[in-house]
């Protein structure tokens, strides 16, 4: 899938979420945990997440942890957990103390995971275009690209132009770019398309495709141009599906 085809299929999250349950003025880093349970036991793992949900009520964390799960692709069946719209700084001081957290995990948790993974991604709030609605969506859909060596800024600068065009253009489209910081091969970035149902999966023949769009705010030169940026720029894109599970997640009263 390219980036026209990905731009173009958009509609109305995993990341796309810059909390609103965050600080006044929340931070660009996403922090999430990458957990796979153990064959045959994704029921005791969603017990447990429940329980450690309830857990944080009663600790009165002030701090939402958000729960996806991979529906499609090479990791379906992981579940991803996270905290949003942070600072660096506040990971020294989390809304509930870390070994108490890492004790309930371990307690509830722990024993039904196979593997985890640690990464902490930047939201690139310039190069995005985000619902007004900070709630989650039902669904994301999320492309993961990979940069060839020495061409991360030429894509970074590629994402930023082509959401020029869409704001020059009034593109009715949202979407969300961050780029991996550290947990992960370098150069990476993500670019995440919210939708509200299945149905908005489905190309809309109203509006106008991505080349054309270009083309219009641009003119054809520019445009071609620009995508051949992003196609020497880019190594390799893996796509998925994730879906928010609200039921798992913790979410503080506000």
């Amino acid at each position: 899938m390219n980036v026209k085809k990905v731009l173009a299929a958009t509609g109305v999250l995993l990341l796309g979420v810059v909390s609103s349950f965050a600080q006044d003025k929340p931070g660009n880093i996403a922090g999430l945990e990458f957990q796979k349970p153990k064959n045959g036991m994704v029921k005791q793992y969603e017990e447990g997440r429940k329980a450690k949900a309830a857990w944080h009520k009663q600790q009165k964390d002030t701090q939402p942890l958000m729960v996806w799960q991979v529906i499609s692709g090479e990791s379906t069946g992981t579940y991803i957990v996270g905290r949003l719209g942070q600072h660096w700084a506040d990971l020294d001081k989390p809304s509930v103390p870390d070994q108490a957290d890492l004790d309930e995990y371990a307690k509830v948790i722990g024993p039904a995971v196979e593997s985890l993974t640690t990464q902490y991604y930047e939201y690139l709030p310039k190069e995005s275009k985000p619902l007004d609605s900070t709630a989650p969506s039902k669904y994301s859909e999320v492309v993961v690209y990979h940069t060839r060596q020495g061409k991360s800024m030429d894509f970074r600068a590629a994402i930023t132009k082509t959401t020029e065009a869409i704001e020059k253009t009034k593109w009715p489209v949202h979407y969300y770019w961050y780029s991996l910081v550290n947990g992960g091969r370098t150069g990476t970035y993500v670019l995440v398309i919210p939708h509200a149902n299945w149905a908005d999966f489905e190309d809309k023949p109203d509006m106008k495709p991505f080349p054309e769009m270009l083309k219009d705010a641009f003119g054809e030169a520019e445009a071609g141009a620009l995508m051949k940026k992003f196609d020497d720029a880019t190594e390799s894109e893996t796509t998925e599906i994730n879906e928010f599970r609200a039921d798992l997640s913790y979410l503080p009263a506000h």
